[in-house]
């Protein structure tokens, strides 16, 4: 949406949908951190979701080191609507900041105030801008990259991901 947005030369949608993602990104970020802190108090719970969390992590990884090359083509559908869609209704964000707030707790202080958790959501939406504004510009080769070697780079997030895994049990 974003690269289909700039190629269109709507500047003044595109710097919106930019808002959008940003205002959004960091509402469920916040959220689901500060609420990562709540049941970090609950250590049975808390124990229970970081486990969770890690075998994700590992099926993840081993989904990924797994998966066979796929030759389907998605049949194509609006990408703005879809777009917004996901931005403002994105449920994918309260899991996935549950899990990012149990692998990085052991490295973030996140759960001494609030003001940790609104700075750190700060630097994730400047982040997300940067990773906006490069794929905006470098969009059209870093889709043809990936179209050529996704199946090269999911096997190497599945390596990455079975390695945090078993790093996470090396350290208990």
């Amino acid at each position: 949406m974003i690269l289909e947005l700039y190629n269109s030369k709507r500047h003044r949608f595109l710097i919106l949908m930019l808002a959008l993602v940003i205002i959004f990104e960091s509402i469920y970020c916040i959220v689901s951190l500060m609420f990562f802190n709540n049941i970090k108090s609950n250590t049975k719970f808390f124990t229970f979701i970081e486990s969770a969390s890690y075998t994700l992590l590992f099926i993840m990884g081993l989904w990924m080191l797994f998966e066979k090359r796929s030759k389907k083509n998605k049949p194509h559908q609006s990408t703005i609507f879809r777009g917004v869609f996901n931005i403002v209704i994105h449920p994918q964000q309260i899991p996935y900041w549950l899990i990012a707030g149990s692998v990085l707790s052991e490295t973030l202080n996140l759960n001494q105030n609030n003001w940790a958790v609104v700075t750190f959501a700060f630097f994730n939406a400047v982040g997300t801008l940067l990773a906006m504004i490069v794929y905006m510009f470098f969009g059209k080769k870093i889709l043809s990259y990936f179209k050529l070697n996704i199946f090269h780079i999911n096997k190497a997030m599945g390596v990455l991901y079975i390695l945090l895994f078993l790093n996470h049990l090396s350290l208990e």
